[in-house]
């Protein structure tokens, strides 16, 4: 058992959450303190109706953006041709900024009484995106709906991601894949079913459907988001108090340093199949699978993978784990997608999604070891990772379109008959240089 683990079964046991020794804290600021009775057991019970509905919520929230390079291609093909770029733009900030509002992070942990409150407005403000995003006229205004009000979507997943390091202990890794794996299930179904719907029946019918369900779902969903462990009800000015005094020496641990970079250079690479792959297979006349198929593969792939990697981290030193996923997902995009046929497509979109896709299976692990024994931690910990991955995320989205304007560098299979050898050979070393620093993360 982590010393984390320790804080959280601590308070299961306490029969009531102990007062502010603090007079400012006491009467005055801290309204009916709430008592801790029969709290639900880890790792059962309960905790598997709140990973179902966790899991759920990642599904839609994340699985829509991960496949957003079917709409990209629709886009770029059918709506406004000659504007890749803008596109390219929205794109990208549809996953980037919602990495981005991680750092609302911190007032989960400052305001947990509020968070159903703030779930609730992030759904309904994303909904509100994906709606009127069947009504753009313009590819600028993508940007808007799909890049600024979507990731609002952020803050109804976030306490979900934070919330399963209470209701699970020595399932941790296995209940984070599994969470974490309702990505790849989203990035598998939505490809399907959003070529279905644009085929039958138009993008603004498709998009209209998408923010639809995405409310009513999202809304059953919530319910049954609670929280295992009961948080004190404090005033506003009782809780910034207590924020003053939070300890920031993990600062100084190599820990946090090490997974920092890890998490940066492979963001900066990860999203880029996702995004250019029915382009890529549109481009070379692919249609065994189709570029829809092979994106649709490589997040059918990470579901798996996350599950595995997330298995493995509570077994196995993190340092091993990272670096063997860098090293087969960086061999996956510079082989098996440039020198490959379409066979060799499927091949790169497998290894791609178990390896590189699944990266995130690892934070729980990583997030403990950061955390050590300070409950607050794995909240900041999980925000400051994701927003980090939103940086690498956006970053990623104007260097590949600067890559792709470059003719072929030459040589066999993609390098020399197309211009995306310089995006492979990128997106590629960003995935092995992740595996650098892995080598130095701590077991402990």
């Amino acid at each position: 058992m982590t010393d984390l683990d320790a804080v959280f079964d601590e308070e299961a046991e306490v029969g009531s959450l102990p007062p502010s020794p603090d007079p400012e804290g006491s009467a005055s600021d801290v309204r009916g303190e709430v008592e801790v009775a029969a709290l639900h057991p880890p790792d059962t019970g309960y905790a598997w109706s709140f990973l179902v509905a966790g899991t759920v919520i990642e599904l839609f929230v994340w699985g829509l953006p991960w496949s957003v390079g079917v709409l990209h291609e629709f886009w770029a093909r059918d709506m406004f041709p000659g504007q890749e770029s803008t596109l390219t733009v929205a794109a990208t900030l549809m996953t980037g900024a919602m990495y981005m509002t991680a750092a609302i992070g911190p007032l989960f942990t400052m305001f947990p009484q509020y968070t159903k409150h703030m779930q609730v407005v992030g759904m309904a403000v994303a909904s509100v995106g994906l709606v009127s995003s069947a009504f753009v006229t313009s590819a600028g205004q993508l940007i808007v709906t799909l890049g600024v009000l979507y990731p609002f979507a952020g803050a109804l997943y976030l306490p979900c991601a934070t919330m399963i390091y209470e209701w699970f202990h020595a399932r941790r890794g296995l209940a984070t894949g599994i969470m974490f794996g309702g990505t790849g299930v989203g990035g598998t179904i939505f490809p399907f079913v959003t070529t279905a719907l644009l085929h039958r029946f138009g993008y603004k019918a498709t998009m209209i459907s998408i923010g639809l369900a995405f409310a009513v779902v999202n809304s059953i969903a919530l319910y049954f988001v609670k929280r295992r462990i009961p948080v004190p009800r404090r005033s506003i000015k009782a809780t910034l108090k207590k924020d003053r005094n939070t300890d920031w020496s993990f600062w100084k641990h190599r820990s946090i340093w090490l997974a920092t970079a890890i998490i940066l250079s492979t963001s900066m690479g990860n999203f880029l199949p996702s995004l250019w792959m029915p382009s890529y297979a549109e481009a070379i006349h692919a249609h065994s699978p189709d570029g829809t198929a092979l994106v649709a593969i490589m997040n059918a792939a990470s579901v798996l993978g996350n599950t595995i990697t997330g298995y493995l981290s509570d077994r196995l030193p993190t340092r091993i784990v990272v670096t063997l996923s860098c090293i087969l997902a960086s061999f996956a995009c510079l082989a098996l997608w440039g020198l490959g046929t379409s066979q060799g497509l499927v091949g790169f979109s497998v290894v791609w999604g178990v390896t590189a896709l699944s990266m995130v299976g690892t934070w729980s692990k990583m997030i403990t070891i950061i955390s050590k024994d300070d409950p607050t931690l794995p909240t900041f910990s999980f925000s400051f990772f994701t927003v980090l991955k939103g940086v690498g995320n956006l970053t990623s989205g104007p260097i590949s379109t600067a890559l792709l304007s470059k003719g072929p560098i030459g040589g066999k299979g993609a390098y020399g008959a197309t211009n995306y050898g310089g995006l492979l050979i990128y997106t590629g070393v960003m995935a092995f240089i992740g595996g650098v620093p892995a080598l130095f993360f701590p077991t402990k």
